[in-house]
């Protein structure tokens, strides 16, 4: 193998590396971004209970907590899902 195949070869690896690099970098983000959008959804339902124990909650307040339970196992099941892909990603 030439001097230059071999130049080719590393610049070939270190680009593969870059791209599994960004992959992972956009996998956490999203990964946070959905972990933050739990943590909004069960601040409103504590808000919300609190809101209830207090008689002060509007009448379909447990529609809306319901409701946002349900968004959070939504939620959940991307997460697993993105995961279970990135884990194939990262061993391909």
């Amino acid at each position: 193998m030439g001097f230059m195949d071999k130049v080719k070869d590393a610049a070939g690896k270190a680009a593969d590396q870059a791209k599994h690099a960004t992959a992972v970098g956009k996998e956490k983000l999203e990964d946070t971004r959905l972990q933050r959008k739990i943590s909004e959804l069960c601040q409103e339902i504590g808000a919300l209970v609190v809101a209830q124990r207090r008689d002060e909650a509007p009448d379909d307040a447990a529609a809306q907590i319901d409701a946002k339970v349900a968004e959070i196992a939504e939620i959940e099941k991307q997460q697993e899902a993105n995961n279970a892909d990135g884990g194939e990603a990262a061993a391909g």
